[in-house]
């Protein structure tokens, strides 16, 4: 039975002049790549699993090995993006050094992925905010609320350690949130963005001198 269903694998995974398969993390990565230059540009519902095979150079039956279904082609791409974001912020999680200079590293790693990933910041956009339906459901809240969770965290660490002034961590973060969200809004926007790297970092520093402790103020002056 093993040997059965290797070789339907495998005539499976040819494509539609039934040139020999390609390994499997080809196939894989180019299905999710047809899907993110189709559903960005054309939409999710507009666009037909017909089209996304065809972009990828395979058949139908190899989306369905390996996703299940277009709902389930969007779901993986939008887990394996996130993934990928949450890799970057997982590096500046843990650190030394004052809060501020961890936290400030961490926005602008986050900001420069960003950057290099527009097209799936789009998608990520329009699935968000476009009309109920309009795409399957992805709990974005859940990813939004741990990157909240954790600006928190180390917001209440530096208010611990006398970097920043009391106050709710937790409506401290809204405000970095907000200044993140803004800079990447524009980088979606406008065919030449108004907010390059420095001038975010720029923004940032404007943000956390005003959540500074007065000692805090007294250093950076």
């Amino acid at each position: 039975m093993k040997e059965k269903s290797r070789s339907v694998k495998s005539a499976d995974c040819r494509n539609e002049s039934g040139d020999p398969p390609k390994p499997e993390g080809s196939i894989r990565e180019g299905l999710m790549q047809a899907a993110l230059n189709l559903f960005t540009h054309r939409g999710y519902a507009a666009t037909t699993v017909r089209e996304l095979v065809a972009a990828a150079g395979v058949t139908k039956p190899v989306l369905y090995y390996y996703f299940g279904s277009k709902e389930g082609l969007f779901l993986a791409l939008m887990r394996t993006h996130f993934a990928s974001l949450e890799s970057v912020v997982a590096r500046r999680r843990r650190g030394q050094g004052a809060v501020r200079n961890h936290l400030m590293a961490l926005l602008m790693d986050g900001f420069d992925h960003v950057r290099e990933d527009l097209d799936f910041i789009r998608l990520m956009h329009a699935a968000y905010f476009g009309p109920p339906g309009e795409s399957p459901y992805f709990d974005f809240d859940a990813y939004h609320q741990r990157y909240h969770d954790l600006i928190t965290q180390l917001l209440e660490e530096g208010i611990a350690g006398g970097e920043f002034r009391p106050g709710n961590a937790g409506d401290m973060a809204w405000i970095v949130l907000g200044t993140i969200e803004m800079a990447i809004e524009d980088q979606l926007c406008k065919q030449v963005s108004r907010i390059d790297r420095e001038t975010f970092q720029r923004l940032l520093a404007l943000v956390f001198d005003g959540l500074a402790a007065e000692r805090g103020k007294e250093k950076a002056s």
